[in-house]
């Protein structure tokens, strides 16, 4: 499994900037590999957003975000956001009580 980051600071309409990630997390959802997301907004800079998203494997992610269908979604969150993503593989997890 394989986890996307993508940290994005919103420059536009926040309201759009959340329905564009919406139709786009849709479409995402649909593909080959795709697990789960996550979007997560900051406590202190409320136009920052953090979206974590897992993959069964990195090449899922990568044929998905290759594809027309994403390109066509992606390109109005360019004029919203700007994006800083990256994918990552697990080294270490903790939960409370673990000793």
């Amino acid at each position: 499994m394989v986890k996307l980051v993508n940290k994005l600071t919103v420059t536009g309409d926040v309201a759009e900037f959340e329905k564009v990630s919406e139709e786009l997390t849709a479409y995402m959802r649909q593909q080959p590999g795709y697990l789960r997301f996550e979007l997560l907004r900051s406590v202190r800079h409320e136009n920052v957003f953090v979206e974590i998203a897992e993959w069964t494997d990195a090449e899922s992610h990568l044929t998905a975000v290759r594809s027309e269908g994403f390109r066509q979604r992606v390109q109005p969150l360019g004029a919203l956001a700007t994006v800083d993503p990256d994918v990552y593989t697990l080294v270490r997890e903790g939960r409370a009580g673990d000793a």
